[in-house]
């Protein structure tokens, strides 16, 4: 019986100390989420750009992810406001090697838009570095009064 007492004990101390690491995981990300967006809300594309996974890099030279995200501030238009409304930790992403993976999705509010939402995918790198590791958005475009 005593033995089955230790077990159960160090199993939930194992437990509550992987929630413990998830929930800093979570926390860290979404802080380097936080401040990617508001480089990109910003116009900082350069400094966001240093936050990109070499993935997305290979994918987005700077001129052309500098030229798309400006492009993409003046079709949404300025943030009004941005609230988390999840955060997740997996370890294995499908199609991708096992890692440290967070999304975050947010529910935004900017000038031109409606029903905007964001989703970031953030990788913790082999530095143990937080990056974006993919960006994805929707909405609807304000209609205009002509």
């Amino acid at each position: 019986m005593r033995k089955f007492i230790i077990f159960i004990t160090l199993l939930y101390f194992n437990t509550l100390s992987a929630q413990i690491y998830t929930d800093t995981y979570i926390k860290d990300a979404n802080k380097i989420a936080l401040e990617w967006w508001h480089q990109v809300n910003t116009g900082q594309y350069e400094q966001s750009y240093i936050k990109l996974s070499g993935l997305l890099k290979s994918r987005f030279p700077l001129a052309n992810y500098s030229t798309n995200m400006s492009m993409l501030i003046d079709e949404i238009g300025n943030i009004q406001s941005r609230i988390v409304k999840e955060t997740f930790f997996q370890s294995k992403l499908e199609g991708f090697e096992d890692g440290f993976y967070v999304t975050v999705l947010y529910d935004v509010e900017y000038s031109k838009t409606r029903n905007h939402t964001e989703t970031l995918l953030l990788k913790q790198n082999s530095q143990m570095n937080w990056e974006i590791f993919d960006f994805s958005y929707t909405f609807q475009a304000l209609e205009v009064d002509k």
